[in-house]
């Protein structure tokens, strides 16, 4: 009988510590998936930490500007674009508010040769503030201009220089 009862009990021994180890494997497979799963998820995430990372991954942002030739900015909510008001915000600063704030009057939009050309300004004001905002379509950058008491100051997504008609809209006030 002591041997029967022995038996029994390394029987279960060996079945316990038998079903222990699988799951332990187990664990141990699914640890491993868990990780795979992750680093393949993690591929599919961008990191956008700088602007340069950003104006790369997003190619040519502001090409949905060539449907609105000819529209006023205030019929598209232009400045009010998820797309336009980040990129704004991001150039411009708290001047952004400021230019929202004071484009009341504004002409139609116009599109020559992939400058896409927007301008507005205080009602009653003549122009002063005013502010005019152009994109190179085909570079994918912003530019803005912004008049205040006089003085003009000119921004620009990238650094570069400001289109010529920019420059022309300061001229002509």
């Amino acid at each position: 009988m002591r041997h029967l009862y022995l038996t029994i009990l390394a029987a279960a021994f060996l079945m316990t510590s038998s079903l222990s180890s699988c799951k332990q494997k187990n664990k141990a497979d699914d640890k491993i998936l868990t990780e795979k799963e992750q680093s393949l998820g993690q591929k599919d995430i961008i990191p956008r930490s700088d602007k340069q990372t950003t104006t790369n991954t997003i190619s040519n942002e502001l090409s949905f500007l060539n449907t609105f030739d000819k529209k006023y900015p205030y019929e598209i909510k232009l400045l009010d674009k998820p797309v336009i008001k980040r990129r704004l915000e991001e150039m411009l600063g708290p001047q952004y508010a400021f230019v929202k704030s004071i484009w009341e009057v504004e002409t139609p939009i116009a599109i020559t040769n992939g400058i896409f050309y927007a301008w507005g300004m205080k009602a009653h004001s003549g122009g002063d503030p005013g502010a005019v905002l152009m994109a190179d379509l085909n570079k994918n950058v912003l530019y803005v201009g912004i008049r205040k008491n006089k003085d003009e100051k000119f921004y620009s997504e990238d650094g570069s220089m400001v289109p010529q008609k920019m420059q022309e809209w300061a001229d002509e006030q």
